[in-house]
């Protein structure tokens, strides 16, 4: 299982435990990066620009840093999952000025030694860039428009989706993805073609990590990956049942196969005008 698809607990904690933390003294965003539109007054006597209005390149930069990142814990749009805090609310997050607070948490003892993420402190400050507009968002103070993200070629991105992109190796829009346009508004669906979330279906998580165990004796079985360690492995049925073992020194062996993996993978190589033209292109798929 990679680092990515790896939702700690001890992240949870150290999120939990720094909630009531007080801002350290802001500093100047990295490489000198600037913003456009005005920075509002703090809310509630915070500190650090809380509405402040971030470049729409940096939140767009931070929405794919923060997903091959951050959402299979925090979810795609960080509002939290089971396993890990809600960022929107995060007291953290209400601090933060440019992401020093955010990456001082992630780089600490506590979250590094469940999850340790290779970020830069450029890349840091795209993530909260992202994270402060789902703020503003989520706060009434602004709102994602359809016109700000269907920005991209639809023809563009048909020719990517089918070609550099490998999109239709796994997916077709008179299959899977068939009336996408007319399921999702224009952010969703742009959230959706960065990486799509692991949903709970009936039987057989949607999108899971799949699992084959082998037993040393008896034949191999399949299901959907709930956990693995050196000591136990659980894995989820095809009728919802779970199933679960010791395991010693990698016995029973785990093989696993995550759908998403694709995903992942291109995210060190997207571009972000890929992804709109994408998006666009499938926004018209209706």
């Amino acid at each position: 299982m990679t680092k990515r698809s790896f939702c700690c607990t001890a992240a949870v904690a150290a999120f939990a435990a720094l909630a009531s933390a007080q801002a350290p003294v802001p500093v100047a965003p990295p490489g000198g990066r600037g913003v456009t539109g005005p920075i509002a007054a703090p809310a509630g006597g915070l500190g650090g620009g809380r509405f402040k209005i971030y470049d729409p390149g940096a939140i767009s930069r931070g929405l794919t840093a923060y997903t091959a990142n951050c959402a299979s814990c925090h979810g795609a749009t960080a509002r939290g999952t089971k396993t890990a805090p809600d960022l929107i609310r995060s007291s953290i997050t209400m601090h933060d000025t440019d992401g020093v607070q955010i990456g001082d948490t992630v780089k600490g003892a506590a979250h590094e030694g469940a999850a340790k993420l290779s970020l830069s402190s450029e890349q840091f400050y795209d993530v909260a860039a992202y994270i402060h507009s789902r703020v503003i968002e989520s706060s009434g103070r602004g709102q994602v428009h359809t016109a700000d993200v269907l920005v991209g070629d639809a023809k563009a991105g048909e020719a990517f989706f089918n070609g550099a992109g490998r999109c239709k190796t796994c997916h077709s829009v008179t299959g899977d993805l068939k009336g996408i346009g007319a399921k999702y508004d224009a952010p969703a669906l742009q959230e959706r073609v960065v990486m799509p979330p692991r949903t709970a279906g009936k039987g057989m998580p949607a999108n899971a990590i799949q699992a084959t165990v082998t037993p040393a004796t008896g034949p191999p079985v399949k299901g959907a990956l709930l956990r693995v360690t050196d000591f136990d492995v659980i894995i989820r049925l095809a009728d919802g049942t779970q199933k679960s073992w010791t395991r010693n020194h990698g016995v029973p062996k785990v093989e696993t196969a995550d759908s998403l993996q694709a995903h992942y993978d291109i995210m060190t190589t997207l571009k972000d005008s890929d992804m709109h033209n994408v998006t666009a292109y499938l926004a018209g798929v209706k």
